[in-house]
């Protein structure tokens, strides 16, 4: 056979199949999409996390102190390394956070770092964008700053701009600088990650500042080598055993497993899409040539082997593929564009950047699924006998059973083969996402098998039996115990039950068409089941997505509505915070407030255990959290909170060290300290002369725990006795302000209290609102894509069945059948097929929500009852909408046209 005969045939095959071709290709491309375009954000990530560790890290060790910040008589240490040679040079930086105005709140606030300009960077020099020759040492003088490129567009600022930068620290110490615009450096190399930030030098920064503002968190060294690099950590450990210290080793370690992991998840993710567009492209196969029986019959007769077949076939499942291929590539480019701005937007600063390695292998991935998932559909096509097609035999035997199922077993091999190549040659992770997905599919299978079998042998009958009056109570009773648990269920589940009673006072045609539609369940039920479990999986991730986003926004919004005690915080010290009790009651619109002590401790042992044995790799964040503590003047007030476990303080524990901490730190919790009723934790004050050892005596839930800005609730007098220095008098005031004099009282306590820290917790919340809403689009966005391909499988299912039926329809239509009464009945058929699969679907999601309140966020979450109805009602309008557009013209056949030769 010429060559040219292969291809003339496989373009016109694909131009005569019309919106099944371009279903195909579709079916592809979404796949392709989903693997390329997750496939570049993992290796943008990858790239701006790893490009030069060594700069990103600051030099060769980085210590970190924001816990257990340093003190300048702290530095001699690292001096003294740096004369034993230990440590070849190092550099110290004050990290605190600065506003424009006094009336910035945290959400407005941006990174402020005080660094030595003869020292700073330590590893190279950073890339200047005004002035292009720049360097820090020129430029940090007199009051001088240099600003990253993010600063400038997000406060629209130019260089040479002079402004006042009102630093604050969250024990309310602060002051007020005027300062200058001298640089502009990109958010690029050791500031890829720095988002908004100003630069000042050390100097001008402690020139005027209070005693608290002097405490270093962050210091950079480097070192001669390895060696060098391993005796300065031990020794740094030795000196400062809360420290945490972070070599080039370690952060390449960390990175790198971190973009592994995301990596991998990001492409079993984009496999699942692509599993899922593989089952499309079986059916549209399938329908593309169940079309062409007659043809291949008459090809074969023509004297057409079957391998011949298989090549033309095949080339017409590649040339789907590829074209898929290119497409999905294509647009692959731009949704990693919109991932990696939803990236960014959660506080990674990518580059975007394409790799045509990653869009050329998509071509060629879709080109290899068409081929993979294409083999089934061509296999059967090709066994197709001439003489069964000439005489409309129906063509079931054991043997073409055995290869059907050696035909899966061969797909499975060969896709679990691409997976591997898709997730970088790693058999393992292949062979476990392959086979993993598939028994998942195959358990959800048989249960959506069995649950087919069953509806399809639901009787139908003339009139009211005792039988059928019996099934109808027994699904009423199982509505009514549904009900007391899950009421939106149960309601669905009554109108099914009762439904039984209208299906007697049905006319005959409709009881006719309820029945065969009940039927043909039943008799195709592997396309059945294809549908459904398509169906399934999309209406579960936006139920899963939806409900628990839903009840995540609903608890943020909750603490900032009208029923919440207080909407601003502000944490003040010394002077301010004397004024501010004072003229409290000037602030416009005040309704409510409560003044409690604070204080930042230092940590040392959980139950007779250092402190650094007890907690995580967080060290720092996890000091931070346990050493804030809130005092309460428990003779007038005890603390609101709602308490999980053991008690709540009492006006009899004051002058006690009887304390409440948050969930989060019990066994169970985020930080997982292992703290319970009974523990004990000793804490000292910030300049270590004090110590106190206080007894948990209750556990506050976590959604209580965001009410007050510590985490530890202790009497005044714990409070007092570990306040010093920079700590002594410092106060939280919570304050309730109608929302529409918020901006009024921010203006006043900003004259009252400049360098108070404040959060305005609707600002937060707003911010907090909006990320979340994009990330669940974006999740809401990927499960949709799941209802289309349900969506095609039906359109493609009742296609096939058209053509299966032809003769059928014919012989009813012969006999009195309508058009309409045949309608009727697709609609009925495809109507279940998307209201069982859909029910099922929002009962799991809404028991997973359950779950995943109770288990993460210690609180009642369920699915609203107007998601759960239109997540159930819209999947069967939408699988009637899509059978009726398919089978339109083929119910209207002629039984002349099918009978003809009968």
């Amino acid at each position: 056979m010429k060559s040219s005969i292969y291809f003339n045939y496989t373009s016109r095959a694909l131009l005569r199949g019309g919106q099944r071709t371009i279903l195909a290709i579709f079916c592809v491309a979404v796949g392709v999409m989903a693997v390329v375009s997750l496939q570049l954000v993992g290796l943008m990530l990858q790239h701006s996390l790893t490009a030069n560790v060594r700069e990103t890290n600051g030099g060769d060790i980085a210590v970190t102190t924001p816990g257990v910040p340093l003190k300048p008589g702290d530095l001699t240490f690292f001096d003294q390394l740096n004369r034993a040679g230990t440590i070849t040079n190092y550099t110290a930086v004050i990290s605190a956070t600065g506003g424009l105005n006094s009336t910035a709140t945290s959400i407005q606030s941006f990174s402020v770092a005080a660094v030595d300009p003869d020292k700073y960077p330590l590893v190279s020099k950073p890339a200047f964008v005004e002035p292009v020759d720049g360097t820090f040492a020129n430029l940090l003088t007199n009051d001088q700053v240099i600003v990253t490129q993010n600063f400038l567009d997000r406060y629209q600022k130019h260089l040479g701009d002079t402004f006042n930068l009102y630093i604050k620290t969250n024990t309310g110490v602060g002051q007020t600088l005027l300062v200058k615009i001298a640089g502009v450096v990109a958010n690029s190399g050791m500031f890829a990650q720095s988002g908004n930030l100003v630069l000042i030098s050390t100097q001008d920064y402690l020139a005027t500042a209070p005693t608290g503002l002097a405490a270093y968190s962050f210091v950079a060294i480097t070192t001669a080598d390895q060696a060098h690099t391993d005796t300065a950590v031990k020794a740094i450990m030795a000196q400062f055993p809360l420290a945490s210290t972070q070599t080039v080793a370690d952060v390449l370690k960390n990175q790198q497993s971190t973009t592994d992991l995301v990596n991998k998840f990001l492409e079993i993710a984009g496999l699942l899409a692509l599993l899922i567009g593989g089952v499309g492209i079986v059916n549209t196969m399938q329908v593309l040539l169940s079309r062409r029986k007659t043809e291949i019959a008459m090809l074969k007769t023509a004297g057409y082997r079957r391998r011949d077949l298989y090549l033309l076939f095949g080339l017409e499942a590649g040339l789907l593929g590829l074209i898929g291929g290119i497409i999905g590539a294509a647009a692959a480019t731009g949704v990693s564009y919109i991932v990696r701005g939803l990236m960014e937007n959660l506080g990674f600063n990518i580059l975007f950047e394409l790799n045509f390695q990653v869009i050329l292998s998509g071509v060629a991935i879709g080109f290899a699924t068409a081929l993979i998932f294409g083999l089934l559909p061509i296999v059967q096509a090709a066994n197709v006998r001439p003489l069964h097609v000439i005489r409309e035999f129906e063509s079931r035997n054991r043997g073409g059973r055995v290869l059907t199922l050696l035909l899966l077993l061969l797909l499975s091999v060969l896709f679990c083969l691409l997976a591997t190549l898709i997730l970088n040659r790693d058999l393992v992770l292949g062979i476990a996402a392959t086979y993993g997905a598939f028994a998942f599919l195959l358990v959800l299978s048989a249960f959506f098998s069995l649950l087919i079998l069953a509806v399809s042998k639901l009787p139908v009958p003339e009139r009211l039996n005792l039988k059928y009056a019996g099934l109808i109570l027994a699904g009423v009773a199982v509505s009514a115990l549904v009900y007391q648990v899950l009421p939106v269920f149960g309601i669905f589940l009554l109108v099914a039950s009762l439904l039984g009673v209208v299906v007697v006072l049905l006319p005959r045609g409709w009881k006719v068409s309820t029945r065969m539609a009940l039927c043909n369940l039943g008799r195709r039920r592997a396309r059945t089941m294809t549908t459904m479990l398509a169906l399934f999986i999309g209406v579960y991730g936006i139920g899963l997505i939806v409900g628990l986003g839903h009840d995540v926004l609903t608890q943020t919004s909750s603490v900032v509505n009208q029923n919440a005690p207080y909407n601003l915080v502000a944490t003040a010290s010394g002077n301010e915070s004397n004024a501010l009790q004072a003229r409290l009651s000037t602030i416009p619109g005040l309704t409510s407030h409560r003044e409690d002590l604070f204080v930042t401790s230092v940590p040392r042992t959980i139950d007779g255990r250092p402190i650094q044995q007890v907690l995580g790799k967080n060290l720092q964040g996890e000091i931070g959290v346990l050493g804030g503590i809130e005092g309460y003047n428990l003779a007038q007030n005890v603390p609101t909170v709602t308490i999980s476990g053991g008690r709540n303080l009492n006006p009899g524990d004051a002058n006690t060290n009887n304390v409440l901490v948050s969930a989060m730190m019990t066994s169970s919790g985020w930080f997982n300290m292992g703290l319970k009723p009974g523990s004990t934790i000793t804490l000292a004050s910030a300049d270590g002369q004090r110590l106190r050892t206080v007894t948990v005596v209750g556990i506050i839930s976590i959604p209580t725990s965001y009410e007050n800005l510590g985490d530890v609730l202790a009497p005044a007098s714990v409070v007092n006795a570990l306040s010093a220095g920079s700590n002594a008098g410092t106060t939280v005031f919570y304050m309730k302000v109608p929302l529409a004099q918020v901006n009024q009282a921010l203006d006043t306590l900003g004259q009252i209290a400049p360098h108070a820290a404040v959060q305005n917790l609707t600002d937060g919340a707003t911010a907090f609102l909006q990320e979340f809403s994009r990330i669940l689009n974006m999740l809401v966005a990927i499960a949709l894509l799941s209802v289309l391909a349900g969506v095609i499988i039906i359109a493609n299912a009742v296609a096939l069945a058209m053509l299966e039926r032809r003769r059928e329809l014919g012989i009813l239509k012969s006999v009195g059948y309508t058009s309409g009464t045949v309608m009727r009945e697709i609609l009925l058929e495809n109507g279940i097929i998307g209201g069982v699969s859909a029910f099922i679907a929002m009962l799991l999601a809404s028991s997973a929500v359950a779950i995943g309140g109770k288990q993460f966020f210690q609180a009642s979450f369920s699915v609203e009852p107007l998601v759960v109805v239109c997540l159930v009602v819209g999947p069967v309008i939408l699988a009637m909408l899509t059978a009726a557009l398919v089978s339109w013209r083929a119910v209207r056949v002629r039984p002349l046209e099918v009978l003809r030769y009968e």
